[in-house]
């Protein structure tokens, strides 16, 4: 069982922008983002599945409380810097950064107010359509993998707020596409059309290739996973500075760790 620990204290604060009226503005603007939402195809997770990838977000239980204060904390940062787009990356591989993404889609869809829109930008390993137990034939981020299939089509949808764009094919090319303007107006369609209060982002870890720096300019911040038994201080100190050098860091999560806090008892 994966495992979270201070997520009290995970994020650091961060910075407003002076963009933030802008963005706000621009979305007041937007086309009824209902509509488009209700144009994607529906589908409905297995929570046998869920649970047996350590998905365990589904409902308000102990098991989800860390991932739901993690959320909450986020949500918070967000919302005071006028930020919507969010990556989560690792140091290196086998983090369970996409376990952490998978878990915060379905606790932040809990809240119905929120529009959320997951895309799995790992494109050289894709891992969240494994983990969401779900079956394509072929890539679903189509945009990317030179297919004229629209966005639409090609995004499904669970429940009335939560969008996951995913993939089932592995690209070579992956930091070569992600740099592609394609990519970037791709987020502003998204944005423009469904409007969501937030985009999880799943990249791909920081080291040794380079398909998550290509990422991290697309985002307005970023999460870092390490994992207790297998990351080092080197590997997250690392980590960190790569984020800030392309977008806000706002802090690191221990996944893993198998200790704790007992203070008070």
């Amino acid at each position: 069982m994966e495992h979270l620990t201070n997520t009290d204290e995970i994020l650091r604060t961060a910075q407003s922008t002076p963009d933030a009226d802008a963005t706000l503005a621009a979305s007041a603007e937007l086309a009824d983002p209902l509509k488009s939402w209700s144009r994607l195809s529906e589908v409905t997770l297995d929570p046998i599945t869920l649970q047996r990838h350590h998905i365990l977000t589904t409902q308000p239980t102990d098991a989800s409380a860390p991932y739901d204060r993690l959320r909450t904390r986020l949500l918070s940062h967000m919302r005071a810097a006028g930020h919507r787009r969010v990556a989560i990356t690792s140091p290196t591989s086998g983090c369970g950064s996409s376990t952490i993404v998978a878990n915060l889609a379905l606790s932040l869809a809990r809240q119905e107010d929120l529009r959320v829109m997951v895309l799995d930008l790992n494109l050289r390993n894709p891992s969240l359509i494994h983990l969401f137990g779900l079956k394509e034939s072929g890539p679903r981020f189509s945009v990317l993998t030179g297919h004229r299939r629209n966005f639409d089509s090609t995004c499904l949808r669970v429940g009335a707020n939560l969008g996951l764009s995913l993939n089932a094919t592995k690209l070579d090319d992956a930091a070569e596409r992600l740099a592609h303007v394609k990519t970037a107006a791709l987020l502003d369609h998204i944005e423009r059309d469904f409007a969501p209060d937030l985009m999880l982002f799943d990249l791909a870890p920081l080291n040794p290739m380079d398909d998550a720096i290509a990422s991290l300019s697309l985002a307005d911040c970023a999460l870092l996973v390490a994992r207790a038994d297998h990351s080092t201080t080197a590997e997250i100190d690392t980590a960190e500075r790569t984020i800030a050098e392309n977008t806000t860091c706002l802090g690191v999560v221990l996944n893993a760790c198998r200790f704790t806090d007992t203070k008070g008892g």
